[in-house]
């Protein structure tokens, strides 16, 4: 009887245990998600080079996010615009040759790089089903994500616990163990009370390639309203674009 009341007990706590962890897990998801959403408007001036076996381009690029989650992309030569909208619920591109701006799906490619349109969604947890830890220590949180649709089976992210953001993100397709993407973020910067990264970096492995995107951020960007309506795509881009290929200093690179 005292064995059983034993046995009894351990398993009870260690249930409780199991259910603490989950709920501690969804609740640093969700402040995740909250440290996602921008509070003012930011705007990065750099680069974007895309390395592949037999040669390596690059372009500049403007990104603006506007409150909460809203992103637009822009480069020159070639002239390429992504416009990500509601949290990654609708996205659209424009290039010349296009009357119009054409909605895309999350497989899509931006710029012939490395990085999908998926790739360049906010973390939201309703996109996934379900979610577990994978590894954890004092400073970051390796977590397991299967997410509900996409061109993705599982992601395995790890994030700063402390900052509340994700720099190292893998990326599996139809099977639980065919890795196909490794992204990096890292030189975080902190503007105004948002963690930004300075440096991402997203490698493919079966083609061999390797995309960077460089930017510099400051905050308060000043934008027309269009420049985040689709319809207004095809126009001259409102930018204002920096003569020299560099923005204003922001905040020095935290991480």
């Amino acid at each position: 009887m005292r064995s059983s009341a034993l046995v009894a007990l351990l398993v009870a706590l260690s249930s409780g245990a199991a259910s603490a962890d989950v709920e501690d897990l969804a609740r640093f998801l969700r402040s995740v998600e909250e440290a996602t959403a921008v509070t003012v408007p930011l705007r990065g001036d750099g680069t974007i080079e895309v390395a592949e076996p037999t040669a390596t381009t690059d372009a500049r690029l403007v990104v603006v996010v506007r409150p909460a989650t809203d992103l637009y992309v822009e480069t020159r030569d070639p002239l390429r615009k992504l416009l990500v909208l509601r949290g990654g619920d609708q996205a659209y591109r424009f290039r010349p040759g296009l009357s119009t701006a054409e909605a895309v799906g999350l497989d899509a490619a931006f710029l012939d790089s490395d990085f999908t349109r998926e790739d360049l969604d906010p973390f939201r947890t309703a996109d996934y089903k379900g979610w577990r830890i994978a590894d954890e220590g004092s400073t970051e949180v390796t977590v397991t994500l299967f997410p509900k649709v996409g061109q993705y089976s599982q992601v395995v992210v790890t994030f700063d616990v402390e900052k509340k953001v994700p720099f190292k993100t893998l990326y599996y397709q139809e099977t639980l163990n065919n890795l196909v993407k490794i992204r990096r973020d890292r030189d975080f910067a902190l503007i105004g009370r948002k963690w930004m990264p300075t440096t991402m970096a997203m490698e493919t492995f079966k083609q061999r390639t390797h995309t960077t995107l460089t930017l510099r951020w400051t905050q308060d960007a000043a934008f027309p309203p269009e420049l985040f309506d689709p319809v207004f795509l095809p126009r001259p881009s409102p930018l204002n674009w920096p003569t020299d290929g560099t923005a204003s200093a922001s905040t020095p690179a935290a991480r």
